[in-house]
């Protein structure tokens, strides 16, 4: 593991101000860069979705990061790896992080708060 020590502390207020957001819909935006240091959009793919966040936190088995909801009435979750942690901000409307994967790839990740209204999901599935 070559957790970035200086990002530990960064890493502490990450998890805070997810959690800060439970029972709230986030939005997780991943962008996944075969160009790392930029996201050219010729080659950096494009992920998003919408959850009720529900959990965060840190397994130190595998030195992940988890943000766990759910969406339309079924589980879903978000993982990325501390260990690859290049840099993170923490901000009052969302947090980000990039994950560098070697030489060859980087992601990017951002999670923002969409509504301060605790248990509101918009699409639930049919029957829920």
């Amino acid at each position: 593991m070559r957790l970035n020590r200086e990002l530990l502390t960064q890493l502490a207020s990450l998890v805070e101000r997810l959690n800060e957001w439970q029972g709230t819909m986030v939005e997780v935006i991943e962008q996944i860069t075969r160009s790392p240091g930029s996201l050219d959009r010729h080659h950096t793919t494009y992920s998003s979705f919408v959850m009720r966040l529900e959990f965060v936190g840190v397994a130190f088995s595998g030195a992940s990061l988890m943000v766990l909801g759910k969406a339309l009435g079924r589980d879903v979750g978000y993982q990325a790896s501390c260990d690859f942690l290049e840099r993170l901000s923490v901000k009052p409307d969302g947090v980000t992080f990039v994950e560098r994967f070697a030489r060859v790839a980087e992601r990017h990740t951002t999670i923002r708060q969409l509504s301060a209204s605790p248990g509101t999901e918009p699409d639930a599935a049919p029957g829920a």
